[in-house]
């Protein structure tokens, strides 16, 4: 990577409140090598077409990905900041996330659709710092988050949500907690675990 060159990282987070308590998850990745991680339902934005950025010196981190993870020209930064404000030509809510993290990771869920989901934009959060990723840990990346409020219009998977097995990684805190992001023991695979919640930019 070149100097003049910053890493850029884009993604979506959801704000779920059920019975007055914050939903958050267990990061599945982090989970698998033993490190116990709460965070809200989020992931990646994916752009349409990389052509939509094709005026700018963008190189993907990963060839193939539409993920907006990529390095820009420090000097691009503020274009790339107006267009990614613009929210054209590239994923506008978390639906995807929601979907994979509930159904497909947790198997909290059977199902889900987008009828069953409100998706409100609230706000785009931004941070720099150094990056946890692995491979590129201690990276200085720029960060831009897409904060959604969402909540299921159906109570039998709200019900779902609230019953789910320990196995699924669904958590529900108190405000308080969660804003303190305070380090937590709880039970998961058989054993107390020390848990770190990660949520700050929901608030």
């Amino acid at each position: 990577m070149e100097e003049s060159q910053v890493r850029v990282s884009c993604g979506s987070m959801c704000r779920i409140i059920i019975d007055g308590k914050y939903l958050l998850i267990l990061n599945q990745n982090r989970r698998k090598k033993g490190y116990y991680q709460l965070s809200p339902i989020g992931g990646a934005i994916t752009i349409d077409s990389w052509d939509y950025l094709s005026s700018l010196h963008i190189d993907p981190e990963r060839v193939g990905s539409n993920d907006l993870r990529f390095y820009i020209n420090a000097a691009q930064i503020e274009d790339f900041r107006a267009w990614f404000y613009s929210r054209q030509n590239r994923e506008q809510d978390p639906f995807r996330e929601i979907y994979e993290e509930l159904v497909l990771e947790s198997h909290a869920l059977f199902d889900v659709s987008r009828r069953d989901v409100r998706m409100r934009f609230d706000r785009v959060v931004e941070d720099r710092k150094q990056t946890i990723r692995k491979g590129l840990t201690g990276q200085f990346t720029q960060y831009f988050f897409d904060i959604f409020d969402v909540s299921f219009r159906s109570q039998d998977i709200v019900l779902r949500l609230k019953t789910a097995p320990s196995d699924a990684g669904i958590v529900l805190l108190d405000e308080a907690v969660v804003k303190a992001g305070i380090s937590l023991n709880m039970e998961f695979d058989g054993k107390m675990r020390q848990v770190n919640i990660v949520a700050e930019y929901l608030f």
